[in-house]
């Protein structure tokens, strides 16, 4: 494995770039960080390349995720701590990360099947965003529409707050209103957004076979436009003395309403 000495090398300067939207966005790769995480990801083959940290590559967890055989043929170097430093973004890290390319879906040649969709409208926190897309995948969701403004998936904090779900889910990113309006009528997609008003409790609906749930951002909610194009609204009943719930947890127990409906 090649050391690493210097903040001028060129996986490290390529590692820094990629926290930048439009770079990850021109290379069509982000950062993973973390070995549960890597590990998850390298039967995909989307590993480009590995950085340790030096103090760390003795690690016994590290040392069993270099002896793996998806990982003979990824290019892996040993970067000197401070060198690390500059490209570790976590607080009390494990020492080791990757470049991986983005998964790639594209709407254009989407095609949509019986089962439950979700639509986010301008969610800002990468924590909420990537609680939303980990849940998604353990709900059965058949894939995540991401509306123009919406935080970007590939961030770091979004990244770790999936946990690799990124590549069990197709996302399509920087979907616009006619974008989604044309998929809604294409493909004969039911439409069921949150609302705190002119809604129904999200238990006393029947949800349709090919369903979307829609979402919007923290602190206002879906937009205007995009809540014209849904039939129906729905709201998830306030027991106690709370107007209402963190989207990602929102997004949770739709989700999960939605798809026990439809499996029951």
């Amino acid at each position: 494995m090649e050391f690493i000495q210097s903040k001028d090398n060129k996986t490290i300067k390529r590692i820094v770039s990629l926290g930048q939207r439009k770079n990850r966005n021109k290379h069509g790769e982000y950062i993973v960080e973390g070995i549960r995480s890597i590990r998850d990801i390298l039967s995909n083959g989307v590993v480009n390349t590995i950085v340790i940290r030096e103090s760390k590559c003795k690690d016994k967890n590290i040392e069993d995720l270099l002896s793996l055989d998806a990982i003979q043929s990824i290019p892996t170097y040993i970067a000197q701590d401070p060198i690390f430093d500059k490209i570790d973004n976590t607080v009390n890290g494990q020492g080791v990360i990757a470049i991986v390319s983005k998964p790639k879906h594209t709407i254009e040649s989407i095609s949509i099947e019986d089962g439950v969709y979700i639509t986010l409208d301008g969610v800002q926190d990468p924590g909420n965003l990537g609680t939303i897309i980990r849940t998604a995948v353990a709900a059965g969701i058949k894939g995540i529409f991401l509306m123009k403004g919406t935080v970007d998936p590939f961030n770091d904090k979004t990244v770790r707050s999936t946990m690799s779900a990124l590549h069990k889910i197709p996302v399509y990113e920087d979907v616009t209103l006619s974008m989604l309006n044309n998929l809604i009528a294409e493909f004969n997609i039911s439409t069921y957004v949150t609302a705190l008003e002119n809604s129904k409790p999200y238990h006393t609906i029947a949800y349709d076979k090919r369903s979307m749930l829609i979402l919007g951002n923290e602190g206002n909610g879906v937009t205007p436009d995009v809540m014209d194009l849904c039939k129906n609204r729905v709201m998830i009943p306030m027991y106690g003395d709370i107007e209402s719930l963190n989207v990602s947890v929102a997004a949770a127990l739709c989700m999960y309403k939605v798809q026990e409906q439809l499996m029951s």
